[in-house]
């Protein structure tokens, strides 16, 4: 898949375009996707996602705080995996912000990308405040000569997928139901940077990760997942919270890479989460806090599975 920011110097073949922000690529996005990528290959197009950096909350609406579920690399990579040929990603800036549902369209799916089909969410919104819904979309169909497929929404346990609900699963204690909306493990990436050396000292070393500071982190708690390593994959344990035993301040989040021990500060390391062990606790003394590591660590071996190429 290749990545586009400047679509004005590229002319696509048979211009298929799912439209969306796509936070988080979860079952609902993913659905939206496919679609396009199957109808373009069967069609002999070119299936392209258009989505938009930074997301368009986060200028319109600055004041709510909004965290992403995926950061745009981590948004890039999960698209990847789904047939897509081309990802075009338009900066969300205070210009586009005013442009009307019908000046969008014109400008992005008619002028610059000239599509022949377009595939939407069931709610899409898009155009000055959210101006501009399906049955707008398809009027510009009409009008300038694109067919627009809309895709009914996902449901599970009774409960539409969306992103917002998605949000707050991942921030409560109830991550597993989180990662069932997905459709995959939840990710978080950053930059491996110096600790204060507890777990190494605990003998459980652990990276440190800088997270971006658009990005939702999971609620305080201890996971299990995998950490990738220069693409190769190891099972962990992370710690997201404050490490209240040692009276610390602040979010942290420390992965222990289970048989590992590279150096590899300075890197940036991917984690796929995909279990709750339990959540943070205060231990009494660090010889109980050492013996339930050994525990989360037996457990998360358990439950993680590394698929073989």
């Amino acid at each position: 898949m290749r990545i586009v920011k400047d679509p004005s110097r590229i002319k696509f073949s048979g211009p298929i375009v799912a439209l969306g922000n796509f936070d988080g690529v979860h079952l609902g996005h993913k659905k939206i996707l496919e679609a396009a990528a199957k109808f373009a290959k069967k069609s002999r197009g070119t299936s392209i996602a258009l989505t938009f950096d930074p997301h368009p909350q986060q200028v319109v609406s600055p004041e709510r705080g909004l965290r992403l579920l995926t950061t745009l690399e981590e948004r890039e990579d999960l698209i990847s995996r789904l047939g897509i040929d081309e990802l075009l990603v338009i900066r969300f800036d205070d210009a586009l912000r005013k442009l009307s549902w019908d000046q969008f369209a014109k400008k992005y799916l008619v002028d610059r990308l000239r599509a022949r089909m377009v595939f939407v969410g069931y709610d899409y919104a898009f155009g000055r405040g959210r101006g501009g819904g399906v049955s707008h979309l398809r009027d510009q169909g009409k009008r300038y000569g694109f067919g627009v497929t809309v895709i009914k929404p996902v449901s599970l346990s009774g409960e539409i997928v969306k992103s917002k609900m998605i949000r707050e699963l991942a921030s409560s204690s109830r991550f597993a139901e989180a990662v069932k909306l997905l459709g995959h493990p939840y990710i978080i990436s950053g930059k491996v940077v110096r600790g204060e050396g507890r777990g190494r000292d605990l003998g459980f070393p652990t990276a440190n990760l800088k997270v971006d500071k658009d990005k939702l982190v999971p609620s305080h708690g201890v996971y299990a997942g995998i950490a990738y390593v220069n693409g190769v994959p190891h099972k962990c344990v992370l710690n997201i919270g404050a490490r209240p035993t040692f009276a610390l301040d602040g979010t942290a989040v420390e992965v222990h890479i289970m048989h590992f021990t590279r150096r590899i500060l300075g890197k940036t390391l991917k984690v796929e989460i995909s279990h709750r062990l339990r959540d943070e606790r205060q231990f009494s003394d660090v010889s109980l806090l050492i013996g339930q590591i050994k525990k989360d660590v037996a457990r998360a071996s358990r439950l993680v599975k590394i698929k073989l190429a």
